[in-house]
């Protein structure tokens, strides 16, 4: 089975949006139709595309301004939460009244963009729905900075525990005498956390929002159980983001150890701004250091041969140091783990043409990915 979801993953600050994009954009140079979705809400992928701000409708990356004739296609979006929540009411919503009843609800706003877990559950629906399109061989998943991204592995089944029978059946009561009553009378923990997640209101407006809801559990449930399935298939696999810093490894570890426990399929590390190894080239000589001018002091120029002398030794040591962090990062993930590594570039990635750069160096990682 092929490899079809690439969820990226990785603390603040690692590059993990911007890895997200290039390795989108490798797929797609090597003639892949691709797909990149960010639920990061910072907005960086469509920087880093070069193509302006990004919405919830797939928008096609120029490849053809950087020089390189591709069977392949890049398709970029960020995920819209309300617009889709849009959608899987019209899928599921029943007729087109019952749909209005639940569009037209002053508590379906709120609840569609407030509702505990609703961001993670809506970004699955948007990732399931470019699956299921089959418009495209890989899709890669943009996630919030790992702290958060296990709300997005968690969001079906916190979500079902909201809909779970027993709430649908207390939300839904009839608004009679005796069944409104009851609601209304009912657990007190289970309406303080109601009017936390859609407002202050009166329980019957809640009841009759929840009530317009319930014909749409069914497809709520199977949805949220394809998603699962999907994410611990092996079409998909979780690639963590990180640097060689040590908080960002921890962090790292920490999440690959949480992908192990939930059984979540492990692609592997991509490791941004390391440290290179020195070259020959990179080695001075004293011969090599050319005659002191006049215009400099003695002591000045001394102490910077000194260490322009010494830089290729500190990048050695430097060098050292990270490679040893990452054998021990792989260590401690089993030991089999792929890891791909990004030098730290010259510049910041701002447009296509840098884009291209470090897509380039992410190359081993797709051919790898590309043959599961």
């Amino acid at each position: 089975m092929s490899l079809r979801v690439l969820v990226c993953c990785g603390s603040g600050g690692v590059g993990k949006t911007t890895t997200s994009a290039a390795l989108a954009m490798q797929a797609a140079l090597c003639g892949q139709r691709v797909a990149v979705l960010t639920i990061d809400p910072a907005k960086r992928l469509a920087d880093s595309l070069g193509i302006g701000p990004l919405s919830n409708t797939p928008q096609r990356v120029p490849l053809q301004h950087i020089g390189i004739e591709t069977s392949g296609h890049l398709d970029a979006l960020m995920l819209d939460m309300k617009a889709t929540w849009d959608g899987v009411v019209r899928r599921f919503g029943g007729s087109h009244q019952a749909q209005q009843r639940i569009l037209d609800n002053r508590y379906y706003e709120l609840a569609s963009t407030r509702l505990a877990g609703s961001h993670e559950y809506m970004a699955m629906q948007r990732l399931y729905e470019l699956y299921e399109s089959g418009d495209y061989d890989l899709i890669l998943l943009d996630t919030p900075p790992t702290r958060h991204a296990m709300e997005f592995l968690s969001a079906p089944q916190r979500l079902n525990g909201l809909f779970d029978e027993g709430v649908m059946h207390w939300l839904s009561l009839p608004r009679s005498k005796r069944g409104f009553k009851a609601l209304e009378r009912g657990s007190e923990v289970v309406v303080s956390v109601l009017k936390k997640l859609i407002g202050a209101g009166t329980m019957e407006e809640i009841a009759e929002f929840f009530d317009a809801m319930k014909g749409m559990w069914a497809g709520f449930q199977e949805r949220s159980a394809a998603v699962d399935a999907l994410l611990a298939s092996d079409e998909t696999r979780f690639v963590l983001v990180t640097t060689p810093a040590p908080a960002a490894r921890k962090e790292a570890q920490e999440f690959a150890d949480l992908l192990a426990e939930t059984q979540r399929p492990f692609g592997g590390f991509v490791v941004n701004r390391v440290v290179p190894f020195p070259g020959p080239q990179t080695r001075i000589t004293p011969a090599q250091l050319p005659p002191r001018p006049d215009a400099v002091p003695e002591e000045t120029w001394r102490a910077a041969s000194l260490a322009l002398l010494a830089a290729a030794d500190r990048q050695q040591t430097l060098a050292d140091g990270e490679a040893k962090a990452m054998a021990q990062l792989r260590e401690q993930a089993g030991g089999s783990v792929s890891l791909w590594t990004v030098p730290e570039l010259e510049a910041d990635v701002h447009d296509l043409r840098s884009l291209a750069i470090l897509a380039k160096h992410l190359a081993p990682a797709i051919q790898e990915l590309g043959q599961i």
